[in-house]
């Protein structure tokens, strides 16, 4: 529980003291500079980690899952976030009011961009391009954190049973989000309110990286499946006519109500193998 507390002060500390400055230095979050601002935020959790490493005079990164052997968990952690993004666009579309079309704004205006891929063409040509950068770039810096979530935390609670270090472990990270919230991250409708969602779907996608990484036996399964994520995550808004950012999409109620499923199939499915405790 020491290292948690230490990493979580110094890991808020740090974010809070960068979010402070872009802002007061009158940065904007919708502008380049906001996009280089949101990368370089990513690679807080990892820096604190080296941090706190650095204080206990404990090897850096030891004992925080890195493996690079390749198993079936790294394929699995890699498809699923397409198909999760897939799905929460069709239950986006089943929110009164928003319906899936192919003559959206935000789809028209990629055909224009590329026309000779049609309507469901954008849809495969986005599946195919987030999976290689979930694989390659998004990877990367989605390492910089989860080597923390899934990496050095899952190791300091490593006392606790599966589903109490998945809920610690995604309501921290869910709340480490609140300053990028705040500024138009995720629900730039409802900034204030996004702290809370982005809380709770952090606290429901956790139980799905975490297994990644348990079962492969490496955080890179779950640097994969959350660069992955991200890199897809477009497909739930795509085809919409419309998106209530606390309704639809990935991190909206439709893709949390997915998570919270999947998240009972684990239940079901692995702790009756014996293969999750559900201390």
């Amino acid at each position: 529980m020491k290292k948690l507390i230490r990493f979580t002060a110094i890991c808020f500390a740090i974010s809070l003291v960068f979010a402070g400055i872009f802002k007061l230095a009158g940065g904007d979050y919708k502008s380049v500079f906001g996009t280089l601002f949101a990368s370089a935020y990513m690679l807080i959790p990892m820096i604190s980690v080296i941090i706190c490493q650095l204080i206990s005079k404990e090897k850096v990164f030891k004992a925080c899952n890195i493996s690079f052997r390749i198993n079936k968990w790294w394929v699995l952690a890699w498809l699923a976030m397409p198909v999760f993004n897939a799905l929460a666009m069709f239950a986006s579309g089943l929110v009164p009011g928003v319906d899936i079309t192919t003559e959206s704004p935000v789809l028209m205006t990629l055909i224009a961009q590329m026309p000779s891929f049609g309507p469901w063409g954008i849809f495969f040509y986005t599946i195919g391009l987030g999976l290689i950068a979930g694989l390659t770039i998004n990877a990367l810096f989605a390492f910089c954190e989860e080597v923390a979530w899934r990496g050095y935390l899952l190791e300091a609670l490593k006392e606790m049973g599966f589903w109490k270090k998945a809920l610690i472990i995604g309501f921290i990270w869910g709340l480490w989000h609140a300053p990028v919230i705040l500024m138009g991250h995720n629900y730039p409708e409802h900034p204030i309110a996004g702290v809370f969602m982005m809380i709770l779907f952090c606290m429901a996608l956790a139980p799905v990286f975490q297994l990644f990484a348990e079962r492969s036996k490496s955080v890179i399964a779950a640097a994969i499946s959350h660069g992955t994520m991200n890199a897809t995550a477009g497909l739930a808004t795509i085809y919409l006519t419309a998106n209530n950012d606390l309704l639809c999409g990935t991190c909206g109620l439709c893709g949390i109500i997915i998570l919270i499923l999947a998240d009972c199939l684990i239940a079901l499915s692995y702790t009756k193998k014996g293969k999750v405790s559900i201390n």
